[in-house]
């Protein structure tokens, strides 16, 4: 029986090819296991949890913004790029960087906690996301 796949978001493809050679080593040189029991940890005690800007300097905010946000990558996709990217959630991130799970055990631990919370990340990524489209506004984009 053949499955079919979803087609992945060409914003998210492309931003986890770029990055994802300096993820993985970044995620074998540290403790996987130990962020993500900590973080399910964080989750089980905040589930309504909103990012603040106070949060951005913690090592939790950190670890998520690595993951999720690139002010560089972001500003350098066109105007349909960047409407594509606005209108996108944690799913299609996840759905991206799940093609690099063969490749590393680390990635695919990390994609299936990302899934595993898939509501909660989708409300802590709106938040980080509403702020980028703000300050793209400013700077004249237009979303």
């Amino acid at each position: 029986m053949a499955t079919t796949r979803e087609p992945v978001n060409p914003v998210w493809a492309a931003y986890c090819a770029r990055r994802i050679e300096e993820w993985i080593d970044w995620l074998t040189n540290i403790q996987v296991d130990s962020y993500i029991e900590l973080s399910e940890r964080f989750i089980a005690l905040n589930p309504r949890y909103v990012p603040t800007a106070d949060d951005r300097g913690s090592s939790y905010g950190q670890t998520f913004e690595r993951l999720m946000i690139d002010p560089e990558f972001i500003g350098s996709l066109s105007d349909r790029g960047l409407l594509v990217w606005a209108n996108s959630g944690v799913a299609d991130f996840v759905l991206a960087l799940d093609a690099y799970g063969p490749v590393s055990p680390h990635v695919r631990r990390v994609t299936r906690f990302f899934a595993k919370h898939l509501p909660w990340f989708d409300r802590v990524y709106a938040y980080l996301r509403a702020e980028l489209i703000a300050e793209l506004r400013a700077a004249g984009r237009e979303l």
